[in-house]
């Protein structure tokens, strides 16, 4: 399980394990939110706002960014 290294809304370095991402979808221009295979109290998935576009997330998520 290899985890993948993102900036948060927050400039925080946060870290996401790919196989458990539900969905990526864009928030505003440059924030992106990924949701999670996990919910909270309420039923809905827990979401995570990162930088950049949701190509960008996505393209990350699968693998293609350099290392």
């Amino acid at each position: 399980m290899a985890f993948v290294a993102f900036r948060n809304t927050h400039n925080n370095t946060i870290y996401i394990n790919p196989e458990q991402v539900l969905y990526v979808a864009s928030f505003e221009e440059d924030v992106t939110i990924i949701a999670y295979a996990v919910s909270d109290s309420s039923g809905k998935p827990l979401v995570s706002h990162v930088r950049g576009s949701a190509d960008l997330v996505q393209h990350k998520l699968a693998g293609g960014a350099a290392r």
